[in-house]
């Protein structure tokens, strides 16, 4: 069998001798009587070469299997043949008691080639009538042979397909030889490999082929030892010591030879061992030569070598530690160098991650000793919205020293992740907090602080003027028209959808994209023209809760947006975000619990150029309810259980056009945070009764899964 590489299988069909049929090229098909299912045709030879890859071999079997029966199989038969062998001739019915049927028996073939023939003779009669059999239907496959099992092994192939190691996978098999032996050309057989052993080691054992066992036959073996000067070479021959011999000529048959640079030291062979030779040389060659007989035992070798001496290592500075000092240093000894934990190995301007030297040849060190210098952090992280400040005078960056992060207070707070403000130098190299980790703590927004609360009730519509820092959260859009916003954390602003797209508006056929585009936010001022001053933020996405319906004019549910920031604002005194309420928090929407809504919208007709804001009742829903029956409308507005409404039924006050995406918020008297409950969204004209709200609450989860972020 040859030695390939695995390939694709495949199967040639070889024409029969009246007819034939292609057999496909694959790893597997069948192979059908003329005419199968139907009955076989009379005076028919049909013959198939089934021939797959070297390396395979072809399992047969019948699924089906129906001819005339009769003794021997004279008349109808298969005949199966392989390996130049034949594996039967079959005939008949299962059951039958004549014929040979072949049931279901696998025909397997020792090499990669199944020939299968067909004859039927000229009739198929029992007693005058006519019987219809219907042939055969057989399936074969090619099947991997282990070539390594030699119970396998073809008739052609010669002794063992490998002399030592044999591996066998699908397709092939290949050879390897034992260490010590090398494969040859013919890719089956092994010889040992010594004829250029090299040793460099400052000690080591060698010996010859298979010892103690009985060595080969016809070796050349040289065995070269190579040590540094300063070395001499001490070979030591251990027992069992035996070399073929003669007794009257010396050494004839096989011989072991030692030379030292150029010199030879001796010449041996027998049972008795040279016992200890000191070559006093850095460089021996041992040389073995054997004949083609003999069952001696061979030799074997340690040898060790004497190394001079180098001067004791002294450490340059107070932090520099020897590790396993030594009270004599040797040829090839060496000493490790390390530093005090906080401190540098460093040679020159280079640091180094560890260091070794090794006692040379002519009694120096390899390289010279280094020193240890104090480890350096670097500048700290500059944190984002805060700062950094040393703990420990005078202010430095090494081992040890100290630094806390604070935030830029009181617009943002500390989130430390469990490891606290403070962050030490670490002997790495690296800023590291109290569980030596080097992640560094977040600066993030405070919600609902802002330095001036608003203190006394004004109005929106009629009403006096915001003072700055009343409303930190407060917005200005213009996406279609102008409306308002709040500011949650530092990048996202929330607001109403109609602002983005109108109720019944031609503007709503505008794509999203284009209106991210166009849209304007102002921030951080209470006067119209000073905010355009300041300049827009432009905004980065766009998200319309899926609820809200721009073509139905009677219902605002889902009227809730987010704007997402393209930067993150500075927060100050001006900008501050509001916070969100508390899931389990609905004393809010109580009947009669006061809020606050500020805005930009309409005042006198025209749109207000200064931020006003109004202290409103929230209503209860039955009385919301009631109010919005009385006005008797052809098309009632839809008051649905995402909604509140909050103002007052005949007073003066409340929210108008350009208000609206405006926030509606309380003072939270437990955590003394103001918090966003409403959003402006629709009512019935200005001032004429009840306004009408988004209820915050019911979105909380809309709101936290695109922010992706918790309530700060």
């Amino acid at each position: 069998m040859e030695v390939h590489t695995p390939f694709l299988l495949w199967a040639i069909l070889f024409s029969g001798v009246i007819s034939s049929s292609p057999v496909p090229r694959k790893l597997f098909g069948e192979i059908r009587s003329p005419n199968y299912p139907k009955p076989y045709p009379n005076n028919n030879i049909s013959s198939w070469d089934i021939i797959v890859p070297k390396g395979y071999v072809v399992k047969l079997t019948f699924r089906y299997f129906d001819l005339e029966p009769s003794e021997t199989c004279f008349y109808d038969y298969v005949k199966i043949r392989a390996d130049k062998k034949s594996l039967g001739r079959y005939c008949g019915q299962l059951g039958s008691t004549t014929g040979n049927h072949p049931g279901r028996k696998e025909f397997v073939s020792k090499g990669n080639r199944m020939h299968l023939s067909f004859h039927s003779d000229f009739s198929n009669e029992d007693n005058g009538t006519v019987i219809p059999y219907r042939g055969f239907l057989a399936y074969y496959k090619a099947v991997d042979l282990d070539e390594c099992d030699p119970s396998n092994a073809a008739e052609d192939d010669e002794g063992l397909r490998c002399q030592q190691i044999c591996h066998n996978y699908v397709g092939g098999y290949f050879c390897s030889c034992r260490p010590g032996y090398q494969l040859q050309s013919d890719y089956h057989s092994c010889k040992v490999e010594c004829s250029s052993e090299l040793f460099t080691e400052a000690s080591g054992y060698l010996s010859s082929p298979e010892y103690p066992h009985p060595y080969p036959e016809d070796l050349q073996c040289n065995y070269s030892i190579r040590l540094e000067k300063g070395l001499s070479i001490i070979l030591k021959f251990l027992e069992p010591f035996e070399i073929d011999d003669h007794q009257q000529v010396h050494c004839p048959y096989d011989q072991l030879k030692i030379q030292a640079q150029g010199r030879e030291i001796g010449e041996f062979c027998g049972k008795k061992s040279p016992g200890s030779i000191e070559t006093k040389s850095n460089e021996v060659d041992i040389l073995f030569f054997t004949d083609e007989s003999g069952f001696s035992r061979g030799w074997k070798i340690h040898y060790t070598s004497e190394r001079i001496r180098c001067p004791q290592p002294v450490p340059r500075d107070q932090f520099t530690i020897i590790r396993d000092l030594q009270p004599v240093y040797r040829y090839q000894d060496y000493f490790i160098v390390s530093c005090q934990t906080g401190f540098n190995l460093v040679e020159g301007n280079r640091k180094l991650l560890s260091f070794t030297a090794v006692c040379q040849a002519d009694g120096t060190w390899h390289q010279p000793m280094p020193h240890c210098e104090i480890v350096n952090c670097g500048s700290p992280t500059e944190l984002t919205n805060g700062i950094f400040s040393y703990v420990n005078k005078p202010a430095n960056n090494t081992y040890q020293s100290v630094i806390t992060y604070q935030c830029n207070e009181p617009y943002y707070h500390i989130v430390t992740r469990g490891g606290g403000e403070r962050y030490t130098c670490s002997s790495e190299g690296t800023w590291v907090d109290r569980d030596g980790q080097k992640r560094i703590p977040a600066c993030l927004p405070v919600c609902g602080k802002p330095d001036k609360p608003v203190i006394k009730v004004q109005r929106i519509v009629g009403g006096e003027r915001a003072g700055k820092g009343n409303f930190p959260w407060q917005a200005l859009t213009e996406i279609n028209g102008r409306g308002g916003g709040a500011l949650l954390s530092d990048r996202w602003i929330l607001t109403a959808a109609h602002t983005i797209f109108p109720k019944g508006s031609a503007r709503n056929n505008v794509s999203l994209d284009q209106l991210t585009e166009d849209a304007n936010i102002f921030l951080g001022h209470t006067d119209v023209e000073e905010l355009y001053k300041m300049g827009n933020h432009p905004v980065r996405r766009i998200f319309i809760h899926p609820d809200y319906n721009p073509n139905d004019e009677q219902n605002y549910n889902g009227d809730i947006a987010l704007l997402e920031l393209k930067y993150p604002v500075i927060l100050g005194p001006t900008v501050l975000p509001i916070c969100l309420p508390d899931t389990s928090n609905t004393t809010f929407y109580m009947d009669g619990y006061m809020g606050y809504v500020s805005g930009f919208g309409v005042e006198k007709n025209f749109l207000s150029n200064h931020l006003k804001y109004v202290q409103l009742p929230a209503i209860s829903r039955e009385k919301c309810q009631s109010w919005l029956d009385s006005k008797n409308r052809e098309k009632p507005m839809v008051f649905s259980e995402n909604m509140f409404c909050a103002g007052f039924r005949r007073e003066k006050r409340d929210t108008c056009q350009g208000d609206s995406g405006s926030v509606f918020t309380v003072l939270d008297m437990e955590s003394g945070r103001w918090v966003a409950t409403g959003i402006v969204s629709w009512g019935i004209g200005c001032a004429q009764g009840y306004g009408f709200y988004t209820k915050i609450l019911n979105y909380l989860d809309w709101i936290k899964g695109i922010i992706k972020e918790d309530r700060l």
